[in-house]
C-alpha cells in the first residue's frame, strides 16, 4: 500500500503549489518541493518493473515508505483542521498570519483554505520541535515497522525519516551485487514430463470444443488461449487435452512447459526439449550457457513435424514475444495451447481468433467433483450427501476450492458431525491444508503480480459484502475520494479509475455481472475466495479492517467496515477518535461519535435511513464522500450550510421507498455554487438553488462537477451552464402544465455542454401526462453518446436532429408521442447508434432506407402496440445481434420474418427474443 499512500500525500502537497502565495513564501516552497521530489522518487522506484524494484516487495522498506507518507499526511491534515476548528482538541485558537494583500482580495471559497494549508506547512517544515510534539501526541496509532529499526526510527522526525528511506533506496539502486536477492524459489518447470492426467469434472464441453480446434482442417499454426482466474482449472483442462488419446494420435510431437511469472528462456527450452526426447540431456548440459544453440536445437526438432505445444501459466505479452519465435509454421496443422489469467495476453497471442474462457462449475458439477475426490470409486453414504452438496455449493464453483476441501474431508472421519463443522466455514477450511494456506498461496500469485498502482484498488473490493454486485459508478467514485489514483495528464480521475478496473477484469480478478447499453461496465463482483484474500491482505497491511462486533481499538486503523451484525461500538476514551487517523467508514449503523474522527474522508452509510440530514457531519472538514438514504425525501432537507464541507466530492442520497415525481414534497435547494470540489451529486429528486446571476458575491467555477442526477426543475441559464463546463452525465426531471411553462427552464442552452456524454430528460405534466405529452424545445450537445427521452412530444424535425448526432451510441425513447405517428430515417442518420429502445411509443409506420443504423447491435421494442412493422433493412445490418419484442404484436410478426430471412441467408448470429 506504499504506492497508494504516496499518491495520496503527493496530491495533498501538490495543492500548495497551485496557489499564488506558494512562490512568495520561500521556506515553504523549498521544503515542499524537497518533499515532493523525494516522494516522487520513491513512487518511481515502486513503479519500476526491473528486478531490483522487486526487492522492496514484502519487506520492511515498503512499510517504512507507507508509514512515512501516512505521517506526513496525518500531521498536515490534523494541523489544517486545528487551524479551522481549534476547539476540537481543546487547544487555544492558533490563527495564521494574515495573508498577503493579493490573497485577501481573492475569492474566499478557493483561496482561504489554501493559505491555511500553506501556513500549516510552514509550521510543519520549519519548527521541528513542534512537529515532534505533534507526532508524539498521535503516537498511539503509529506502529514502528520492524524491531531492528524501531529505535532508529523513533529518534528521527518525519522529514529525516523520508530522507533516510531515500538514501536506503539509492543504495539498492546503486548496488551491483544484489542478484542473489532476486532468485526465485519456484522451479522454472524443468520437469522431464508434462503433468499427469487429472480428474476433470464439468469441462466436457470445453474439452470437446478445444479438441475440435486442435484437430480442425486449418493447416496454419494456430494459437488457442485458455483464460480464467487462478484455481479455476485451466491447467487441469490443458493437461487432460494433452493426454487425450485422440490428441496423442493426431500430433507427431507433444511438448509442455510452464512459464510462470519469472520465466527463464533457457529453462523453458530445456523443458520442451525434455518433453520431445530423453536424449537431450547431454546436449542441454553441453550448451547450458549457450541459449541460442538450445533454441536452434528445439526449432530443428519441430521443423516439418505436426506438433502440439502447451505453454502453461503465461503472465505477460513479453513472455510470448520471447517464446513464439521458437516454433516454426510449416502449415501442417500444428497447434499451441497457452493458459493465462490475463485477457490481454490471450488477445495479444491470438489477435485473429477467439480465446477460451473457463467458467465456474455449477452446483451439480461442483458436487460431482467433490464426491469423486473424496470417495473415488466408493459410494457416498446417504447421510452425508445433503451436507456434502452444501459444502460443494459453498465453494462457489471454483475447482481449486473444491479440490482443497475434498482433501480435508478425505482425512477426517466421514461422519455428519465432522462434515457439518467443515461446512460452517468452508472459506476458512479451504486455506487450511497441513497448516499451510494452500489455496491462499495460489490465489495470492495474482495479487503479488499486480502493479503497485492496482493493489489498493483491488484490496478495496473486500469492503463490499460477500456475493455483492458492486455498482461500478460507486466503486470508481470511492477510489477517487480515497486518493488512490495517480493523476494522468489529459485524463480525469474517473477515466483513470475505469482503466484500472478494466485491467483488473482482464486479470481475471474481477468479473463483470451487468453491462450498460453501450457495453460499459455497470456492476462487477469478485469470487468469495478472492474477497477473503483481499480481507486478509488488507488486514496484514493495515489497509482496512472488517469489524464483526468484537471489541476493538481504532488507534492505528485507517479504514473500517462494519458487518450487518454489528450494532454498536465503543471507544476507550474521548481522545481516541480525535487523534485517530481513520479515513473511511463503511457501516449499516450510524452513531454520532463517528463525527469525532476528524480526518474522515469517506462515510458510506447508504443502508442507514435518515429523516433529516445529520448536521454534525458538517464538522468533518476533510470529508470527500458521503452516501446515506432517506425514507421520505420530502422530510429530509439538506442544510444551507452544507458548503462547510469544502472538500466534498461525492454526495449520494438514496431512498428506501418509491414515490412518484408528482407526490407533494419539499425538496432541498442545494447551494452547490460554493462547493468547488464537487464531482458527483446523485439524488432521487433534488432542487438546486438557482444560479444567482445578479449578486456581488463571488462564486467558484465547478470545474470538477461531472454528474448531476436527478435534478428537478432546474433553470439552465447561459451563466449556469458556464459555471459547470465539464459536466458529463446529466439526469433531469421537469414538471409543468404546458410547453410555455417548460420554456422558462431554457433547455435550449443544453447544447452548450461540450463535454456532456449522457443526458436523461424526463417530463411529467400531470397525473395522466402520458396521454397528452407536452412538446418541448431542448438543445442537444454535439458530443452526446447516450440520450434517454421520456414523456414529451417529438416532431419529425426533432428526430432528424437526434439522428444527426455523430457520436450517439445509445437512444432510449420512452413514453414519447411522435407527430403524425411516422418515423422516417434516412441513410446518413444514426451512423454510430449501437442500442435503440422504443417503449410506449405511438408510432404506426417506421420507415428506414437500406443501410440505416449501420452500427446497430441491439433493438428493443416494448409496448408499441400501434407499430405495424420493423424495417426489413435493419435485419441486413451486419452488427445486429439481438431483437427484443414485448407486447407489440405486429412488430413481433415483423421480427419473425426478419429472423427467417436472415436464417435463409446463413446468418445464425441474429437472435430474436419475445416477452411473455
Amino acid at each position: 500500500m506504499a504506492h497508494a499512500a504516496l499518491v495520496s500525500v503527493l496530491q495533498l502537497l501538490d495543492q500548495t503549489t497551485h496557489t499564488d502565495q506558494f512562490h512568495s513564501v520561500s521556506c515553504v516552497k523549498q521544503q515542499v518541493e524537497t518533499l515532493i521530489e523525494k516522494f516522487c522518487f520513491l513512487q518511481s522506484f515502486l513503479e519500476d518493473d526491473s528486478p531490483k524494484s522487486q526487492y522492496v516487495k514484502n519487506t520492511y522498506l515498503e512499510r517504512r515508505i507507507r508509514e512515512a507518507a501516512y505521517k506526513v499526511q496525518d500531521i498536515i491534515e490534523f494541523n489544517v483542521l486545528n487551524q479551522l476548528c481549534p476547539e476540537r482538541d481543546g487547544s487555544p485558537a492558533r490563527s495564521p498570519p494574515p495573508p498577503p494583500p493579493e490573497a485577501s482580495n481573492s475569492t474566499r471559497t478557493v483561496k482561504k483554505p489554501s493559505w491555511r494549508l500553506l501556513f500549516t506547512l510552514q509550521k510543519f517544515l520549519s519548527l521541528q520541535k513542534q512537529i515532534k510534539e505533534n507526532v508524539e501526541h498521535g503516537a498511539n496509532y503509529v506502529k514502528e515497522l520492524t524491531e531492528n529499526s524501531a529505535d532508529k526510527i523513533k529518534k528521527l522526525n518525519v522529514v529525516d525519516e523520508v530522507c533516510s528511506i531515500v538514501e536506503e533506496v539509492m543504495k539498492i539502486k546503486q548496488s551491483q551485487n544484489t542478484e542473489h536477492i532476486f532468485q526465485v524459489t519456484r522451479n522454472y518447470s524443468a520437469e522431464v514430463n508434462s503433468p499427469r492426467k487429472m480428474t476433470m469434472v464439468g469441462f466436457d464441453e470445453d474439452l470437446m470444443e478445444i479438441k475440435d480446434q486442435l484437430c480442425g482442417d486449418s493447416s496454419k499454426l494456430q494459437i488457442i488461449p485458455i483464460v480464467g482466474m487462478g484455481g479455476i482449472g485451466k491447467t487441469t483442462l490443458a493437461t487432460n487435452i494433452f493426454h487425450d488419446p485422440l490428441i496423442e494420435y493426431h500430433f507427431h510431437i507433444r511438448a509442455w512447459a510452464t512459464i510462470s511469472q519469472r520465466y527463464n528462456i533457457r529453462e523453458i527450452i530445456r523443458s520442451l526439449l525434455s518433453s520431445i526426447s530423453t536424449n537431450t540431456d547431454k546436449l542441454s548440459r553441453e550448451t547450458e550457457d549457450r541459449e541460442m544453440e538450445l533454441a536452434v536445437c528445439l526449432y530443428k526438432s519441430l521443423k516439418g513435424r505436426k506438433f502440439l505445444i502447451v505453454l502453461d501459466d503465461i503472465w505477460s505479452t513479453e513472455a510470448w514475444d520471447d517464446i513464439k519465435m521458437l516454433f516454426p509454421d510449416d502449415r501442417n496443422g500444428s497447434r499451441i495451447v497457452l493458459t493465462t489469467r490475463l485477457v490481454d495476453v490471450a488477445v495479444y497471442a491470438n489477435s485473429f481468433g477467439p480465446f477460451h474462457n473457463i467458467q465456474f462449475l455449477n452446483e451439480d458439477q461442483s458436487w460431482n467433483l467433490l464426491r469423486e475426490k473424496v470417495f473415488a470409486e466408493e459410494i457416498c453414504p446417504p447421510e452425508l450427501e445433503e451436507i456434502g452438496k452444501l459444502i460443494a455449493r459453498n465453494c462457489r464453483g471454483l475447482p481449486l476450492s473444491i479440490v482443497v476441501v475434498a482433501g480435508i474431508l478425505s482425512r477426517v472421519n466421514k461422519t455428519r458431525y465432522k462434515w457439518e463443522n467443515i461446512a460452517r466455514d468452508v472459506s476458512s477450511a479451504v486455506t487450511r491444508v497441513n497448516g499451510e494456506h494452500f489455496s491462499s498461496n495460489i490465489l495470492s500469485l495474482s495479487y503479488d503480480h499486480l502493479p503497485h498502482h492496482l493493489k489498493a484498488c483491488f484490496l478495496y473490493l473486500g469492503n463490499f459484502p460477500e456475493d455483492y454486485e458492486i455498482p461500478v459508478f460507486k466503486l470508481i467514485t470511492l477510489w477517487v475520494a480515497e486518493g488512490f489514483l495517480k493523476p494522468i495528464q489529459s485524463k480525469s480521475s474517473e477515466e483513470v479509475a475505469e482503466e484500472y478496473l478494466k485491467d483488473l477484469v482482464k486479470r481475471s480478478l474481477v468479473y463483470v455481472t451487468r453491462t450498460r447499453s453501450n457495453g460499459g461496465f455497470r456492476f462487477c463482483s469478485i469470487h468469495d475466495l478472492l474477497r477473503d484474500l483481499c480481507i486478509r491482505k488488507a488486514r496484514d497491511e493495515n489497509f482496512f479492517h472488517f469489524m464483526n462486533g468484537i471489541q476493538f481499538t481504532v488507534e492505528d486503523k485507517r479504514r473500517l467496515c462494519f458487518s450487518k451484525a454489528f450494532e454498536s461500538y465503543h471507544f476507550k476514551n474521548a481522545n481516541t477518535a480525535i487523534r485517530s487517523p481513520l479515513r473511511s467508514v463503511f457501516s449499516c449503523y450510524y452513531n454520532e461519535r463517528l463525527t469525532g474522527f476528524s480526518l474522515l474522508r469517506v462515510l458510506d452509510v447508504l443502508e442507514v435511513v435518515f429523516e433529516s440530514f445529520p448536521v454534525e457531519l458538517l464538522q468533518l472538514f476533510h470529508l470527500r464522500y458521503i452516501a446515506f438514504s432517506t425514507g421520505f425525501i420530502r422530510h429530509c432537507t439538506l442544510p444551507p450550510s452544507l458548503p462547510k464541507l469544502r472538500n466534498l466530492q461525492t454526495l449520494i442520497v438514496g431512498s428506501s421507498v418509491t414515490f412518484g415525481i408528482t407526490d407533494p414534497m419539499v425538496a432541498a435547494c442545494l447551494p452547490i455554487w460554493k462547493m468547488p470540489q464537487l464531482r458527483h451529486l446523485v439524488f432521487l429528486n433534488i432542487n438546486l438553488s438557482p444560479f444567482p446571476c445578479e449578486t456581488d458575491e463571488e462564486f467558484a467555477f465547478l470545474q470538477n462537477l461531472q454528474t448531476l442526477s436527478r435534478v428537478r426543475n432546474f433553470r439552465f441559464t447561459r451563466e449556469a451552464v458556464e459555471m459547470i463546463p465539464n459536466l458529463k452525465k446529466l439526469k433531469l426531471v421537469y414538471t409543468g402544465r404546458s410547453h410555455v411553462h417548460m420554456s422558462v427552464y431554457e433547455l435550449e442552452n443544453l447544447v452548450h455542454f461540450q463535454k456532456l456524454e449522457t443526458l436523461n430528460l424526463k417530463f411529467q405534466t400531470s397525473t395522466d401526462w402520458w396521454r397528452d405529452p407536452v412538446p418541448v424545445r431542448f438543445g442537444l450537445p454535439l458530443n452526446l453518446k447516450k440520450f434517454t427521452l421520456s414523456g414529451c412530444g417529438l416532431s419529425s424535425e426533432d428526430l432528424t436532429v437526434i439522428g444527426s448526432l455523430a457520436n450517439l451510441e445509445v437512444l432510449k425513447l420512452l413514453n414519447v408521442s411522435v407527430v403524425g405517428a411516422l418515423w422516417e430515417v434516412v441513410e446518413e442518420e444514426y451512423s454510430r447508434l449501437r442500442f435503440l429502445m422504443m417503449e410506449w411509443l405511438d408510432i404506426k409506420n417506421w420507415l428506414a432506407e437500406s443501410g440505416c443504423f449501420p452500427s446497430l447491435e441491439r433493438l428493443v421494442i416494448r409496448h408499441c402496440s400501434a407499430l405495424e412493422n420493423i424495417p426489413s433493412g435493419i435485419g441486413e445490418t451486419p452488427t445486429l445481434r439481438v431483437i427484443e419484442v414485448d407486447d407489440s404484436e405486429m412488430a413481433a410478426d415483423s421480427a419473425e420474418e426478419i429472423l427467417e430471412e436472415q436464417r435463409d441467408l446463413g446468418n445464425d448470429d441474429l437472435q430474436v427474443r419475445f416477452g411473455h
